[in-house]
C-alpha cells in the first residue's frame, strides 16, 4: 500500500478519524497546557523524587544482571518448552506471550532483589507525593496526551530520515517490534487477552517500577535531572531491542521520566505507559498489515 492509497484509506474510515481527531486536538491542549506550567513553575516538580541511593559497584551488577535476563530469558522459555513438547516442537505465539511475562517477572524480581537487599537508610519514598487512584489516571491520561506531539514528531523525523537514505541507496530494513508482529498474526481471543494483559497491565506497571522506580532514581543522584531522564530515556529505548522504534522510545522514555518527576508518584507513569501501550495496540488492529515503512 502507498501513501496515497493510505490516505484515500483513512478518508474513508469515519470512525478512525473521528479517534485521530480526538486524540490530535487532546495531545494539542494537554501538550500547550503542561508547557505553560512547566515555564512559569520555579522548579519542575513540586515533589522532586528522592534519588536512590544505591552504591555505583551495586547498582553496575543490578545493570549487568537485568541485560543479562533480557537476552538468556527468552532462550530460558524456549529450552523450557522444548522440554516439554520435544526438541523438533515450534514455539507458537503462546510460548512468546509466556516468554514476555517471564521477562516482566524477572525484572521485577532484580529490582526488588537489589532494593531491598541493598536498603540505605536515606532512601526516600518512590512516591513522595500520595495522590488519589482516579487522580493518578487523570495524569497519567494528561502526560500521555502531552507527550504525542513531541513522540510522533521524533517519529516522523526518523522516518523522514530512513526514507531519505533509501533514496541514496542504502538498504535499511528494520524489522517492527515483536509485539506488532504477535498482535497481527494472534487468530486466538486466549493469545490476544494475554497480549493485552501483558501490554496494557504487566509491562507498565514493572517497566516503570525497574526503569523510573530504579535506573532515573539513581542517575538523578549522581547527575543533574536532565541528564537523568536521558540516560534513563536510553536506556529504556536499548533494552527493547528495536532499531525501527528506537528514537521514538527513547522520547516515551523521556516523557515517562518527566512525568514521573512533576507528579511525584510513580502511578502516573505507570497510567501514561498503559495507556500510550493500549493507543499503539489499538492503532496495529486499526491500521491496514500493509502500511508504507
Amino acid at each position: 500500500m502507498t501513501t496515497e492509497e493510505l490516505g484515500t484509506w483513512f478518508l474513508d474510515q469515519p470512525l478512525l478519524m473521528t479517534y485521530l481527531g480526538v486524540l490530535l486536538m487532546g495531545s494539542l491542549v494537554s501538550f500547550i497546557v503542561l508547557l505553560r506550567k512547566i515555564t512559569r513553575s520555579r522548579r519542575l516538580g513540586q515533589n522532586p523524587i528522592p534519588p536512590w541511593p544505591l552504591a555505583n559497584l551495586d547498582f553496575a551488577l543490578f545493570m549487568v544482571f537485568l541485560v543479562l535476563w533480557f537476552i538468556l530469558s527468552g532462550s530460558v522459555i524456549i529450552h523450557i518448552f522444548r522440554w516439554i513438547a520435544g526438541d523438533n516442537a515450534v514455539p507458537g505465539i503462546n510460548v512468546m506471550i509466556l516468554g514476555g511475562f517471564l521477562l516482566q517477572a524477572g525484572m521485577l524480581y532484580l529490582f526488588l532483589r537489589f532494593k531491598f537487599h541493598y536498603r540505605n537508610p536515606n532512601e526516600g519514598p518512590v512516591s513522595p507525593c500520595i495522590i488519589p487512584l482516579g487522580q493518578s489516571l487523570l495524569l497519567g491520561l494528561f502526560y500521555f496526551l502531552a507527550s504525542l506531539p513531541v513522540v510522533y514528531g521524533v517519529g516522523a523525523v526518523w522516518t523522514g530520515l530512513l526514507e531519505f537514505l533509501r533514496r541514496q541507496g542504502f538498504e535499511i530494513n528494520l524489522p517492527l517490534q515483536d509485539a506488532v508482529l504477535l498482535f497481527r498474526e494472534t487468530d486466538s481471543y486466549v493469545s490476544f487477552l494475554g497480549l493485552l494483559l501483558l501490554a496494557i497491565v504487566v509491562a507498565p506497571v514493572v517497566e516503570e517500577i525497574v526503569f523510573r522506580g530504579g535506573i532515573f532514581r539513581f542517575f538523578k543522584g549522581k547527575t543533574s535531572l536532565a541528564v537523568a531522564l536521558f540516560i534513563s530515556g536510553i536506556v529504556f529505548g536499548l533494552i527493547h531491542g528495536n532499531l525501527h522504534s528506537l528514537p521514538g522510545l527513547v522520547t516515551v522514555g523521556i516523557c515517562l521520566g518527566l512525568s514521573y518527576e512533576l507528579s511525584g508518584n510513580i502511578r502516573v507513569p505507570i497510567f501514561f505507559h498503559a495507556f500510550f501501550n493500549l493507543n499503539s495496540v489499538l492503532w496495529i488492529l486499526l491500521l491496514p498489515d500493509n502500511l508504507p515503512t
